[in-house]
């Protein structure tokens, strides 16, 4: 019958539509190099001490001249606040540091003045902490720079920017203050047609001592059921003391895209802990949907278009076979004529 061709065709073109309406993203991370552009590299980033009153602490900086050519390097310290809140530090020239609360530059010293190295030539310079027997508990903040310059007594913070080196953070022992708080926990939209969902944690410092919260996103859906764990602070990052730091897709990977079609309503619960000593904790919760609405609506007027269709075609079959009957019914209703010759 030429219904069923029709019936096979359409259902094969409704079958694909669907398929068709599935879009498919890709993403990419870009890459930096933390060689500083005057040529020098730096062996470690961050320094983290803990030092009691008129305690000491000593280490070492290896630098290493990775330019082409040979180059003086002239050791500077400079005390630093965070600068907005992806943990960039911004330096203070000597001068404001009088009236900076967590400042360590005067605590440091360094065992060089200048170094020259040839290409590729590597050395290493020990720096000496000593906290005063006065000091209060809580943290203190300065970094070791490097330039190719001789140190200025009238700095500036262009001057600055132009040097390379490490972060020192110092906690002075004793009773320092721990607060950190959640001051946003969100994702973009609480519905979603299709994924990745974004996650922003922001946490406040309101201490005097800087913490390194660390936790987990737990995503679970409708069911209870645990789909997905984010780690939130996994390059141990810190939140120093009057300051608020963010941890995102961006700066943390805190993202959540599986692949395939996902729908549902889901909750993603946030747990983060930090302290020394007793462990504290911050938590937050959030919900958020995932329905591929066209998707969906695709199939429902796919699957309402097969119903009509197949009633359509039943209708079609009963009348075609009740025509059918009533045709055969009337053949063997009518009798052989009466006019018939006798058989020879």
């Amino acid at each position: 019958m030429p219904y069923k061709k029709i019936l096979i065709s359409l259902l094969a073109a409704l079958i694909l539509l669907p398929l068709l309406a599935i879009n498919s993203q890709a993403q990419q991370n870009d890459t930096q190099s933390s060689v500083g552009n005057i040529g020098i590299q730096i062996s470690a980033p961050v320094y983290n001490f803990g030092i009691d009153p008129s305690g000491t602490a000593q280490d070492i900086i290896k630098v290493k001249n990775v330019s082409d050519t040979t180059q003086t390097f002239y050791p500077e310290v400079f005390d630093f606040k965070p600068i907005g809140e992806t943990g960039a530090p911004q330096f203070i020239l000597n001068k404001e540091s009088e009236n900076y609360t967590y400042s360590l530059a005067s605590w440091i010293k360094v065992s060089k003045e200048a170094m020259t190295l040839k290409p590729n030539e590597s050395t290493a310079i020990n720096f000496t902490i000593s906290v005063p027997k006065g000091a209060e508990p809580g943290g203190r903040y300065a970094g070791i720079l490097f330039g190719t310059s001789p140190p200025q007594t009238s700095g500036t913070q262009i001057a600055i920017s132009n040097k390379v080196g490490s972060l020192i953070l110092v906690r002075v022992s004793g009773a320092a203050k721990e607060a950190a708080s959640l001051e946003e926990y969100s994702t973009p939209n609480s519905f979603y047609e299709y994924l990745p969902a974004a996650f922003l944690v922001r946490v406040k410092n309101s201490g005097n001592v800087h913490v390194v919260p660390k936790g987990t996103i737990e995503i679970k859906n409708i069911f209870g059921q645990t789909v997905a764990t984010l780690d939130v602070n996994e390059k141990n990052g810190n939140v120093l003391p009057d300051s608020i730091r963010k941890f995102d897709k961006d700066n943390d990977g805190l993202v959540w895209g599986p692949s395939g079609l996902t729908i549902g309503y889901f909750t993603a619960n946030l747990l983060l802990t930090y302290g020394e000593g007793t462990s504290k904790q911050i938590t937050g919760s959030l919900s958020f949907w995932v329905l591929p609405w066209k998707l969906l609506l695709i199939v429902l007027l796919a699957l309402v278009i097969i119903l009509l269709l197949i009633v359509w075609l039943i209708k079609r079959y009963n009348r075609w076979v009740v025509a059918k009957a009533e045709k055969g019914s009337g053949q063997q209703n009518n009798p052989p004529s009466q006019n018939s010759p006798p058989a020879q």
